[in-house]
C-alpha cells in the first residue's frame, strides 16, 4: 500500500518542485499577511478619525472630524479619494496665529474657512488636489475648518459669518 500523505508525496518530488512549492507557500503567506495588515492599518486610519464635534454656521449644523493633536492636523484630509457632503474637519491650533494649508497628498478639491478665536470666519479659501501651494490665512486664526469644495458657497456661508463651537473645543 502506497502512502499518501503530504510527506510521502513530498519526499517522492524532484528538489525543483519542492523548492517550487515551498516559495508559492511562502508568497502566499507573506500576501496574505501583508493585505490582512494593509487592512487593519486602514481600519484604524478610520478608527483614528472617530472623533466627532458638531458646529453650528447660521442655520447650518454639521459633525465634523476635529484635529486637535499635530499629527492629527498634520494628516488631515489626505488621501482620501472621496468625502460625504456634509463632512470636513477642524483642526484647532496650539496657538492664535497666521496659519497655512497645502494640499499635499489631498485628491479631493477643498475650501477652508479660517476662523478666529471668537468663532469668526476670516477667509474663506478655495484648494485644489495635491497643489502644494501654502494658503494662509489673512489674519491670526486659532481654527481652521476644510470642507467640500463649494460646500460653504451652497449653504450661503461667507465671510464674517459666526461658528459656533462646542465648549470641548474652545
Amino acid at each position: 500500500m502506497k502512502d499518501k500523505t503530504v510527506g510521502a508525496l513530498f519526499r517522492n518530488t524532484s528538489l525543483i518542485t519542492r523548492f517550487t512549492f515551498v516559495l508559492l507557500i511562502g508568497l502566499t503567506t507573506f500576501f496574505a499577511v501583508a493585505n490582512d495588515g494593509e487592512s487593519a492599518s486602514n481600519e484604524d486610519d478610520a478608527d483614528s478619525r472617530t472623533d466627532l464635534v458638531q458646529l453650528s454656521i447660521n442655520d447650518t449644523t454639521i459633525n465634523v472630524e476635529y484635529a486637535d493633536e499635530a499629527h492629527e492636523r498634520q494628516l488631515g484630509l489626505m488621501h482620501r479619494r472621496e468625502m460625504c457632503a456634509n463632512c470636513g474637519m477642524l483642526f484647532k491650533f496650539d496657538t492664535i496665529r497666521y496659519a497655512s494649508m497645502w494640499m499635499k497628498n489631498t485628491y479631493i478639491p477643498l475650501d477652508v474657512a479660517y476662523i478666529n478665536v471668537f468663532g469668526k470666519i476670516i477667509d474663506i479659501k478655495a484648494m485644489e488636489p495635491e497643489d502644494l501651494t501654502s494658503i494662509k490665512s489673512s489674519m491670526p486664526i486659532l481654527y481652521a475648518l476644510e470642507m467640500n469644495q463649494g460646500w460653504f458657497a451652497n449653504k450661503g456661508i461667507k465671510v464674517g459669518d459666526m461658528v459656533t463651537l462646542p465648549l470641548s473645543v474652545k
